[in-house]
């Protein structure tokens, strides 16, 4: 494992508020953007796709454990994976039948860190791995959504490949971007459009689609703190989101959405045993609920978070948004996250090297809980990630469909069919 003196962390530090600072002031799609954060990559390294870096994660426990090949995957009725035809409804829509997925977001959905080693690599973007959009190997080495769908339709597209920057070939549909705000989404949207259109691969009327937006912790660490009115924030936040949702109706037939809230930020301020360093960078990535100065509008700050993700939890049932081959759905496992371990101490494991952004682990839980989600009724659904690999869900002959408002009236013997243990049965270590 590597170490680093005082004076190299230091530097490390260093690098990443400048980095910070950098970004934030050059257009990431910019040529001067581009060089500029390949020069960081280059310099921080690969962390998921280069095998040496992975193994010092997963040496310090911020990889989740291989399952091997004689644990099946728990969904193995096959007849339930796919429709005999292509639905023409988003409320029949089987795992199976979802042909190309992507994904809008921050550094949370680009998964920044997720295999970081230390500090620095908080910078590398490992996009393969990333909880709703990454499709690097398979589940058994990495879950993440595209690796369950991938078990339900081997010829599924979209998904990003590996450790890359937005423009990159491998991040094909996922266009989050490092550092992104609610006013991002605008330009987001029309990106992944432009890129779903222009590929030869995708039917564009008759495939399936997948999209999963979280959009928000940027928005909650940096960004209401500068308003002399924070609820104007979510005000902007409301007409982003509609108008991103607007597009792709109009712009993506046969489309489901899964609108996942931002995590409540305010969360790491209660961590347990904080290294200093975690400490140095909550302050530099969160600066709205470290500044003293400004401590008396913390409430205000609050309010406008609650409000934030109520409005993710509310837009689904809007009539707008509601169309036979287009649904947004909210999955709200986001909304109670947890890092605490057995004693109630914060388990770092599923934290980055800053304890801000998810490890792979963290990915890998998110996914879980994902999916768990996208399989409960809407009015059902859990508000926080099970443990890794704890429940898997799966259809079943009474509720093969992906849930939606719509079909959610018709699940019938839910809780008694649609989960499975079947990691403990194996003895696969819990995490």
């Amino acid at each position: 494992m590597l170490r680093f003196n005082s004076i190299s962390t230091g530097l490390i530090v260093a690098v990443v508020i400048i980095s910070g600072c950098l970004v934030g002031n050059v257009n990431p799609q910019s040529r001067l953007g581009r060089i500029f954060r390949q020069f960081v990559i280059d310099v921080s390294g690969k962390s998921i796709d280069d095998p040496r870096w992975l193994q010092i994660a997963n040496s310090n426990n911020k990889i989740q454990d291989t399952i091997p090949e004689s644990v099946k995957f728990p969904c193995t009725d096959k007849s339930l994976f796919k429709s005999k035809t292509k639905p023409t409804s988003v409320h029949t829509l089987r795992p199976g039948d979802i042909d190309l997925i992507g994904a809008l977001g921050d550094s949370l959905t680009v998964a920044n860190g997720a295999g970081a080693s230390n500090v620095l690599q908080i910078i590398t973007e490992n996009r393969g791995v990333s909880w709703s959009i990454g499709g690097k190997g398979n589940w058994r080495k990495f879950l993440t959504l595209p690796n369950i769908i991938k078990e339900f339709n081997p010829k599924l597209v979209g998904f990003a490949k590996g450790d890359s920057l937005s423009y990159s070939r491998s991040s094909q549909f996922n266009v989050a971007e490092t550092g992104a705000f609610s006013m991002d989404l605008p330009f987001m949207v029309r990106e992944l459009v432009k890129r779903i259109k222009q590929d030869p691969r995708v039917d564009l009327q008759n495939d399936w689609k997948l999209i999963t937006i979280m959009m928000g912790a940027n928005d909650f660490c940096f960004n209401i703190c500068y308003y002399s009115d924070p609820l104007s924030a979510l005000d902007e936040h409301k007409k982003e989101l509609n108008y991103t949702l607007t597009y792709l109706m109009k712009h993506l037939p046969r489309t489901m959405i899964n609108l996942v809230p931002a995590p409540d930020v305010e969360i790491i301020k209660a961590y347990t045993n904080i290294s200093p360093i975690c400490t140095l960078t909550h302050r530099i990535f969160c600066p709205c609920f470290h500044n003293d100065v400004i401590k008396s509008s913390w409430p205000q700050f609050r309010e406008v978070i609650k409000r934030w993700r109520q409005f993710h939890l509310e837009i689904p049932d809007a009539p707008e948004f509601s169309r036979e081959d287009f649904a947004v759905v909210s999955q709200p496992f986001s909304m109670d996250i947890k890092f605490m371990d057995r004693l109630g101490n914060t388990d770092y494991a599923y934290l980055s090297t800053d304890c801000f952004h998810f490890s792979q682990k963290g990915h890998a839980r998110a996914a879980n809980g994902l999916w768990k989600n996208m399989m409960e009724p809407v009015g059902n659904k859990s508000t926080n990630w099970p443990k890794l690999f704890d429940k898997i869900s799966c259809p079943t002959p009474s509720n093969p469909y992906i849930f939606t408002r719509k079909n959610s009236g018709n699940a019938e013997n839910f809780y008694g069919n649609s989960e499975n243990n079947v990691y403990k049965r194996n003895a696969v270590r819990n995490l």
